[in-house]
């Protein structure tokens, strides 16, 4: 009698929390009360002013940015997802796994404890590392992984049988910012 009463509890309980969650009612869910609250000691969780970078994730790291004078960032991303294939599964098979994702490419480590996440934007290339404590393996193959990146890159930029405007990346003069990463 006690366990039905229990789980009527706490499906109510899930209902609420999706309902907020994905604010399924169309309201704000409390949003308001949270940015307006002075006394809460979250109120940066809150504040757009205190939030620098929209691709920032909790527990990542920027390894490097490259800024750009144009980039195209959907052959870019093809490109660049081709060559990844490639390397997914060095030096063992299932070593990386990676995602397109809306302006960029993920790559996730089989031991989970780290993933790139590479970003491409119209002016840049940012490329952060998700996982608090990677792995030394995950490391080891992150170095590899990223230098073929930047060699990737730098074929890409100075490809001289393509012509300039028709780059898919276009660097600031004098042309060494991926240099200057590594």
């Amino acid at each position: 009698y006690g366990y039905g009463n229990c789980r009527m509890g706490l499906s109510m309980d899930f209902g609420k929390f999706f309902n907020d969650a994905f604010n399924m009612n169309n309201n704000n869910g409390g949003d308001d009360q949270r940015k307006n609250d002075s006394n809460s000691k979250d109120r940066g969780l809150y504040d757009d002013e205190s939030y620098d970078d929209e691709y920032d994730y909790v527990g990542s790291t920027n390894i490097f940015k490259i800024n750009v004078k144009s980039l195209k960032v959907g052959g870019c991303r093809l490109y660049l997802s081709l060559f990844f294939i490639g390397e997914a599964n060095s030096p063992t098979k299932g070593t990386w796994r990676i995602n397109q994702e809306n302006g960029g490419l993920d790559l996730y480590f089989h031991d989970t404890t780290g993933a790139l996440m590479i970003l491409l934007e119209d002016d840049a290339i940012i490329v952060n590392r998700l996982g608090s404590a990677p792995s030394m393996n995950y490391l080891m193959e992150e170095s590899t992984i990223l230098n073929g990146l930047l060699d990737q890159l730098d074929e890409i930029a100075f490809d001289t049988s393509i012509d300039e405007k028709n780059r898919l990346i276009c660097l600031h003069e004098p042309g060494n910012a991926i240099y200057d990463v590594r």
